[in-house]
């Protein structure tokens, strides 16, 4: 009996794990500190990394991560996400949230809308505390580009 209950739980958190490997960290608390500005508002759409050649998404967010991908609004029309993503899809993160159905890689591919989002984006993991007060005061007395840039 025990043998069973060990093999069922081994079992269980292999396909856990195993489904997580497609999944995107989106963990506020944990992910990089992603400070930009886009050309269009995408503040409620979903987005995925690329690879390098843009032919494939290289990972995306899960159902119940989505909803951690909704920037932060700050200064100056600034935005925060705690996650990387450099395209976005047409897809609401609303809408992608109480989806029905599984989206396939080629699926989201097919909804990319813009590979090249970004007027600035910088990571301020390394030069801010973390919190929005400390990123305001770089993005008003313009320091951001003491930060990493990625774009």
């Amino acid at each position: 009996m025990i043998k069973c209950k060990l093999l069922i739980f081994s079992a269980m958190l292999l396909l856990c794990l195993s489904c997580g490997l497609h999944i995107q960290e989106a963990d506020g608390a944990t992910g990089p500190v992603v400070v930009y500005k886009t050309k269009k508002d995408y503040r409620n759409h979903v987005s995925v990394q690329l690879s390098a050649d843009g032919k494939t998404i290289t990972a995306y967010p899960g159902p119940s991560d989505v909803l951690a991908q909704k920037p932060i609004e700050l200064a100056e029309g600034y935005l925060l996400k705690r996650m990387v993503g450099d395209a976005y899809l047409s897809l609401t993160i609303d809408a992608y949230a109480e989806r029905s159905h599984t989206y396939t890689v080629e699926d989201l591919l097919a909804l990319v809308i813009d590979k090249d989002p970004y007027l600035e984006k910088y990571d301020c993991s390394a030069c801010t505390d973390m919190d929005t007060a400390s990123i305001n005061i770089l993005i008003r007395e313009n320091k951001l580009s003491g930060c990493k840039s990625l774009h």
